[in-house]
């Protein structure tokens, strides 16, 4: 088994994710790592992502495998399966991962040897000004708890940081993987409500570290919208952030969590009401399967999280 592996998933990104490759490739050096990516292109795509990657993956430096549907979640959880590593380390497919950031995410679990830690985040540095990276913030129960470009200054408990961040695998089984998002092919954005909350109800912490950097390149200016299709899911995509929103609140906290969360969540923008949402996630199989799984093993319920957030509530 290697030490470390770099995991990435990749949707239509051709203008980074080799440079994104070589900076895992040089962070890795003198670790024993590997690099998985994982693609849901579209079909008209995959030779050139063959292409772009042939070099890295002739030097036995990245495996390579496809997935033929839309879902970042789901990308993430067949890569972390087919990863032979003791930690996982992922990171987006339109970043550059900073000097020594994986040093620093490997040396905190060092540190923290025996202790009940699912998610270490590294800091993320916007590299573009877009409308996504001002507004990419959490809003859990009215209490805004840290957005993704908060910069921290000491090692402390978060809720959530955004790429990159790094788990033990044994951990990421422990915790049941990603749960219902991804076999129910869910996109990215209902992966943050699992990332951030899972853990803590199974008992487990997610810690932000300040060390390390990842430079995201996320988002093509406007003018350049049509003529390059970058990473851009359409209504499609963004419709599965808020089914996806909409099954994670379910699950954690049943019709009374979802009721709550809808307005802050502002999932009326995906559906007509609270109702329809309700019945949206019960229509899914795997929810209810997914819900009886973390009654069953959760060391709190949301409501506890809700009036002792463990992160602190001033974060």
């Amino acid at each position: 088994m290697k030490k470390i592996a770099v995991i990435i998933a990749n949707r239509n990104d051709l203008q980074m994710l080799l440079v994104t490759v070589l900076s895992a490739v040089e962070e890795l050096t003198g670790l024993n790592g590997e690099i998985v990516v994982v693609d849901n292109s579209n079909s008209d795509q995959v030779e050139c992502i063959k292409s772009l990657l042939a070099g890295q993956i002739k030097q036995g430096n990245v495996r390579l495998f496809f997935n033929t549907y839309i879902s970042s979640a789901a990308a993430m959880e067949r890569a972390a399966l087919e990863a032979d590593a003791e930690f996982l380390f992922y990171v987006d497919s339109h970043c550059i991962i900073g000097k020594d950031t994986i040093k620093y995410c490997l040396a905190f679990f060092d540190r923290h040897k025996g202790e009940p830690i699912a998610f270490c985040y590294a800091p993320i540095q916007w590299a573009h000004n877009s409308p996504v990276a001002r507004k990419v913030s959490f809003r859990f129960h009215r209490n805004h708890m840290g957005s993704w470009g908060k910069m921290i200054s000491k090692e402390q408990k978060v809720i959530f940081k955004g790429m990159p961040h790094m788990i033990r695998k044994d951990v990421y089984h422990a915790i049941g993987g990603y749960g219902c998002l991804a076999s129910e092919k869910f996109g990215w954005g209902g992966l943050i409500p699992y990332l951030g909350w899972k853990p803590w109800l199974l008992g487990y912490e997610n810690w932000g570290i300040p060390d390390g950097v990842a430079y995201h390149f996320g988002e093509y200016p406007a003018v350049c919208r049509e003529k390059v299709k970058y990473r851009l899911y359409g209504r499609h995509g963004r419709f599965q952030a808020g089914a996806s929103h909409a099954v994670a609140a379910y699950v954690f906290g049943g019709e009374k969590f979802l009721n709550q969360e809808f307005e802050p969540a502002k999932m009326d923008r995906y559906f007509e009401s609270k109702e329809a949402a309700l019945r949206f996630v019960k229509g899914i199989p795997a929810v209810e399967k997914d819900k009886e799984w973390i009654q069953a093993n959760q060391k709190h319920s949301i409501w506890e999280l809700i009036e002792n957030p463990p992160w602190g509530q001033n974060f």
